[in-house]
């Protein structure tokens, strides 16, 4: 049994105050129980409050005049969660744009604390990004800049009508099962079809495709070297037309038993009605996956006949 609604609202609101609005780290990790787990997917796992201070203390000495600003976010029972922008001001003073965004969970504990966070994102961009800005003279003593806020439809905004909950629910759950469709007879151009004709799809590795016909081409191409990895379904949230839920990217054990070759992934999702879909949104940090298909690969699994997957060649 989760904890009030109105109650995770309010503790998120604090979470976000301390953090996002006031970037004060000592009273922001104070917010975390004494034995939460920080899950950062690029710069490591953290376990405990203790060990979550100090590392935000280290990340943060650099950038003392990084900002953020928060696009949306979604709570369900205890977990909260949110798109988050990374902002560095223009060291020239003008409108040049250092940010990234990255989607982040937390789970509430009660009494204001949070048990566990977990952020989502590919650390090429975090890198291209702050490599840019230090090369375009960043640091340290660059003047903040609190004005700085998402990049002009870098995403779109769920599309209205906004449908009853009931129904966005029940189109999810078709999503996955066209998934697992997919998954057992190779057949991802249908799967592309619950797609509208001019949606759009951002895969923060692959890129950005427009519309139904390209989403299908990038789709039945990237599935071609692993047609057994399936995406279960880990946990979603939904606010409206918006849906976000994290998927597995699993391998079968080439062994027959359930030991996991997987990497997880941060999807969001918009419904446009008639069980169509106008936005999909893949956030993970690509760095994981050589390691399990490694794995997977000395475990005895096997690519099909003549493919390759380019990030394990020598």
């Amino acid at each position: 049994m989760g904890h009030p609604a109105d109650e995770v609202e309010e503790a998120f609101a604090e979470f976000i105050r301390r953090g996002v609005e006031n970037r004060d780290w000592p009273a922001w990790a104070a917010l975390f129980t004494d034995d939460a787990r920080y899950i950062e997917h690029n710069l490591g796992f953290f376990e405990g409050q203790p060990a979550i201070d100090r590392w935000i203390d280290g990340a943060m000495a650099p950038f003392p005049n990084m900002t953020f600003s928060v696009d949306w976010h979604v709570i369900e029972g205890d977990r909260v969660a949110f798109y988050i922008w990374n902002h560095l001001p223009d060291p020239a003073g003008g409108d040049a744009r250092y940010s990234f965004p990255n989607i982040s969970l937390i789970d509430y504990a009660g009494d204001g604390k949070w048990s566990r966070e977990e952020d989502f994102y590919n650390p090429a961009d975090a890198n291209r990004v702050v490599g840019d800005w230090f090369r375009a003279g960043g640091s340290k003593t660059t003047p903040e800049d609190h004005a700085l806020v998402a990049i002009a439809d870098y995403t779109p905004d769920p599309r209205s009508p906004e449908h009853e909950r009931t129904e966005v629910e029940a189109a999810f759950h078709r999503y996955v099962e066209r998934g697992r469709q997919a998954v057992a007879t190779g057949d991802w151009e249908t799967w592309s079809t619950q797609f509208v004709e001019d949606a759009r799809y951002y895969e923060h590795h692959y890129g950005r495709f427009n519309g139904r016909a390209e989403i299908k081409d990038w789709i039945v191409g990237v599935m071609q070297p692993f047609p057994e990895m399936d995406f279960p379904t880990r946990w979603y949230g939904i606010d409206g037309n918006r849906v976000v839920f994290v998927a597995g990217n699993r391998l079968p054990d080439p062994q027959g038993g359930d030991a996991l070759y997987e990497f997880p992934a941060c999807v969001v999702l918009h419904y446009a009605g008639d069980d169509q879909w106008s936005y999909e949104e893949d956030c993970y940090n690509p760095d994981e996956a050589p390691k399990a298909i490694a794995a997977w690969l000395e475990a005895g699994g096997t690519l099909p006949e003549g493919l390759v997957v380019p990030e394990l060649d020598p």
